[in-house]
């Protein structure tokens, strides 16, 4: 995760927004990508009719699997995000419909028929149209675009959840694979006692107590294996669904879990999240969205004009005339006042929001910063003091057994520290991941996929 990607799609596309609603301004790949994998079933899930099955998730293929590529395939087959790029579609209509003008309407009148005299009456046909004045359609719309910028900007920001949540998934699965693996070590060290000490017990050098003690030191540690083998298995579990897939992780998780992320300091990573955040452009959309929507309930207040036109036929005096009409609404009492104070009253409620927002990320940013601080430095603290030190005591207390000078319990107590002090720092590494991802989340700068996607012309499915 080392490109570097600004969110300026909310930004550009803002500055784009009077374009016409056909236009295709936003062909964005991931979207594209991703449509053109599930459109089709999509599409039959929505007539009711029975899709076939979703698209094949081959990653055997990769040999192991890497965070990166974790992601990749996430973007690339999670079900919210193709709602949120059907959403940008529903804005897109909305646009298009803001924009159409009203339909003209025909009417025949007919009057006086069926007199005793005779033939008599007059026959009427009318063509009618509203003219929309105050320029509503176009304010209208403008209203409508900011929609769709916001569902454009919702979109990006799925993506950087689901990059968390995968992040996230992964590291927990391979802290969950480690600690099995410490379990393990533990095990097979208590299993390796018991024989010891019962072979003690049949020498004679040993009592029927200390046999005891091992047996329960060895049942303590396949209790804590078993735990932490189940729940190896059900975080490769919770990564297959978060990535897309019905059923667990079987590849190698690749990437290792001391593989620590670097990122500047607190002031620059709270800056770049004050810019870019999905949740920021949100806000100003929504600032922007307020004050055109203030524009049209002024708009609104204008009435527009009814225009008919047709021909009157009379059988009395046997002759055609042209009828011309045009008629106007009289704003007396209601002048749209109410809905022109609540979209200022909104528009201002947008503007306290934004602020709103940029708090809460400041507040985020310094927390999550803070997590990651003091995984990083329990980290340092791990690697270059208490596991050196752990790993040398259990050195030197399993010398001094194999002389006989100290008992099995206190090589035990010795591995026990070993085995607890690495699920320690295991536990301080997966914090860490989880701070960072977290950070990469507010911050939104780093999207290899979005890179890839951008190269390619599409998203890679399933391989790196």
């Amino acid at each position: 995760m080392k490109s570097i990607f600004g969110v300026a799609i909310a930004a550009s596309a803002l500055a784009a927004g009077c374009s016409s609603p056909l236009s295709q301004s936003w062909d964005d790949p991931v979207s594209r990508s991703i449509r053109a994998r599930f459109q089709a079933a999509d599409l039959q899930r929505a007539a009711g009719a029975v899709p076939p099955d979703n698209p094949a998730i081959e990653i055997e293929s990769l040999g192991s699997l890497s965070v990166d590529d974790a992601i990749r395939i996430g973007i690339a087959n999670t079900p919210g995000l193709r709602r949120a790029g059907y959403r940008v579609d529903i804005a897109a209509g909305r646009v298009l419909q803001a924009g159409l003008y009203p339909n003209p309407s025909f009417a025949f009148d007919a009057e006086g028929l069926g007199a005793d005299a005779g033939a008599g009456g007059e026959t009427i046909y009318r063509v009618e149209q509203e003219i929309v004045l105050g320029g509503k359609l176009g304010k209208a719309r403008a209203v409508a675009e900011a929609d769709r910028l916001a569902a454009q900007a919702g979109f990006v920001a799925e993506e950087f959840d689901v990059a968390a949540r995968v992040s996230n998934a992964y590291f927990a699965a391979v802290a969950a694979r480690e600690r099995q693996q410490s379990r393990q070590e533990m095990l097979d060290l208590s299993r390796r006692l018991f024989e010891a000490v019962s072979a003690q017990v049949e020498a004679g050098s040993a009592t029927e107590a200390d046999r005891l003690r091992a047996e329960v030191v060895r049942e303590q540690a396949e209790i804590e294996f078993e735990t932490a083998r189940l729940d190896a298995t059900t975080a490769r579990r919770l990564l297959g669904t978060v990535i897309g897939m019905e059923g667990p992780v079987t590849l190698a998780l690749s990437t290792p879990p001391d593989e620590l992320p670097s990122f500047p300091d607190r002031d620059s990573i709270l800056a770049m999240a004050l810019e870019t955040n999905s949740r920021v452009s949100l806000a100003k959309i929504a600032i922007e969205r307020a004050g055109r929507a203030h524009e049209l309930a002024k708009a609104e207040a204008v009435p527009n004009l009814i225009a008919s036109i047709g021909p009157r036929f009379s059988d009395i005096d046997n002759e055609t005339t042209l009828d011309i009409g045009l008629g106007v609404e009289i704003p007396l009492f209601d002048r749209n006042q109410g809905n022109i104070h609540a979209a200022l009253a909104e528009r201002l409620s947008s503007a306290a929001q934004l602020r709103e927002v940029q708090l809460q990320l400041i507040g985020e940013v310094g927390e999550a910063w803070a997590a990651y601080e003091s995984a990083r430095l329990t980290i340092g603290r791990y690697r270059e003091q208490l596991l050196p030190k752990a790993d040398r005591t259990l050195d030197l207390t399993r010398q001094a057994y194999e002389r006989g000078k100290v008992g099995y319990l206190r090589l035990l107590d010795a591995q026990q520290v070993v085995i607890e002090s690495n699920i320690a720092y295991i536990n301080a590494l997966a914090r860490l991941q989880r701070s960072a991802a977290l950070l990469r989340q507010l911050a939104q700068t780093e999207a290899p996929w979005r890179d890839a996607a951008a190269e390619t012309g599409s998203l890679p499915e399933d391989t790196p």
